[in-house]
């Protein structure tokens, strides 16, 4: 009996023994040198001590601002302004005037930043911090659903990017005149020549198709008639989308709007001067021949004639020997002569 007594005393004297070790060594490097002392003062193992020590890791397990950013890589103003917004508490030491923030304040910033990252405004996280747990979780519901239209409207971005590096892929290797079927497309024009075009209810369906479509293409567009008889000038120039995409985006159209459907047509890329003034001081034979010039020849060769407005989109603007460039993809309807 007496020594199961002393055996198991001094597995209790081991523990607490190990515990104050392992105690002290996290926490004194923390503590105010002037407060170490007093922590020093609690090496006993009563009851009584071991809630002392407790009491003083709550009081003195603390960090300076300037510990807080180093530790968590932010600024101090954005301590500051996080303190501000609620997310961490601070309380001033009357002694030394410096500001201490705890382990909790670590947690705050660290749970903000995450939270921002998945998409949080700063007044989403305001109201989270009130939230019970079901509302909790109906928030990140809603954010996830957010995150997944994200996606999907990123998704067609990157699409829309794809397509154009693969016309400008076609630009950089001069690609010769081609035969396809073009990519039907719906479109408004704001100008038309040298007229502006503005009628409010088209300028309205030019926004929309701007604004509300990631997939929208600037194209020019040449009458027929225009091409034909050399007046190569009148120029119309618009937005566009493909008519797929139309029901996609929940674009309508209206008295404005044109169609332009697919047809077997012949292709190729030609670039132009960016500036429209540089365009107008061409000469209508040279203008016909810098866009369509080309594609004429193809057509004499293979027994084809126009059958439609010429449709031309652009693929981007570059600096080509220190004047602005565009380059164009010109598709023109064909039929046999």
């Amino acid at each position: 009996m007496v020594l199961g007594f002393f055996r198991i005393n001094f597995a209790v004297a081991k523990t607490v023994f190990l515990w104050y070790g392992l105690y002290k060594y996290s926490v004194v490097n923390y503590i105010d040198a002037e407060k170490r002392s007093l922590f020093d003062a609690c090496a006993g193992f009563s009851l009584s001590d071991c809630k002392k020590a407790a009491e003083i890791r709550r009081v003195y397990m603390r960090y300076r601002i300037s510990d807080l950013a180093k530790l968590l890589d932010v600024s101090t103003n954005t301590v500051r302004r996080y303190e501000e917004m609620g997310y961490v508490n601070s309380v001033r030491d009357e002694k030394s005037g410096y500001r201490y923030y705890d382990d909790d304040s670590i947690f705050g910033i660290t749970n903000t930043k995450l939270l921002r990252k998945y998409g949080f405004s700063h007044n989403e996280i305001e109201a989270l911090m009130n939230c019970n747990l079901a509302q909790t979780i109906e928030s990140y519901e809603q954010k996830i659903k957010e995150l997944e239209h994200k996606i999907e409207f990123m998704t067609y971005v990157k699409n829309r990017m794809g397509g154009d590096l693969q016309l400008m892929y076609k630009a950089q290797s001069e690609e010769k005149v081609y035969e396809k079927v073009n990519v039907g497309f719906n479109y408004v024009l704001y100008k038309e020549g040298d007229r502006l075009l503005k009628e409010p209810e088209r300028l309205k369906k030019v926004q929309e198709f701007l604004y509300d479509s990631p997939e929208i293409q600037r194209i020019y567009v040449m009458r027929k008639n225009d091409v034909e008889s050399g007046n190569m000038h009148n120029i119309g120039i618009g937005y566009a989308i493909k008519q797929r995409d139309m029901e996609k985006y929940g674009m309508t159209e209206n008295e404005y709007t044109e169609s332009y459907p697919p047809k077997e047509s012949i292709m190729s890329v030609v670039k132009m001067p960016m500036s429209n003034s540089k365009i107008t001081e061409i000469p209508n034979c040279d203008l016909k021949e810098m866009i369509i010039g080309k594609h004429l020849r193809y057509m004499d060769k293979n027994n084809l004639k126009i059958a439609g407005d010429l449709l031309a989109v652009l693929i981007t603007r570059a600096v080509d020997c220190g004047e602005d460039i565009q380059y164009m993809l010109v598709s023109i309807p064909v039929e046999q002569k």
